[in-house]
């Protein structure tokens, strides 16, 4: 019985929702999206916390040196992936990998027997 207070109560406040009227302020917006554009700050938000304590991390150092080390090491991880690919593309078309055979197929089962269905007896045909 309640569900149908339930909905208007909701129908009441979708309606205000749709139908609500705000003044947005342009200007306001305008001012805020303005303050940074779009490709000229740090991708990073943290890195100005980063340079305010870069003199006193020492270890920020040694992070910054084994950063420049792991992309090379991530680029001969690829080359060497690169040239697996390449090898194993170039043995697949030249018929050094052995072909699969087809599958078998499958052996057709066995017919059966039709389950006899029961009649009513107003459809059965009369015996002369």
């Amino acid at each position: 019985m309640g569900r149908g207070r339930q909905k208007a109560k909701q129908q009441k406040i979708a309606r205000k929702l749709k139908y609500l009227t705000t003044d947005t302020d342009y200007d306001e917006l305008a001012k805020e999206l303005s303050e940074q554009e779009p490709g000229t700050g740090s991708p990073d938000p943290f890195a100005d916390v980063d340079d305010q304590y870069a003199d006193k991390d020492v270890d920020s150092a040694a992070d910054a040196d084994a950063a420049k080390v792991l992309p090379a090491a991530q680029a001969d991880d690829l080359d060497e992936y690169a040239k697996w690919a390449a090898e194993a593309a170039a043995k697949a078309t030249s018929g050094e990998f052995p072909a699969s055979a087809p599958a078998a197929p499958k052996p057709k089962p066995a017919p059966r027997k039709p389950i006899p269905m029961p009649m009513p007896s107003a459809l059965k045909p009369k015996k002369s």
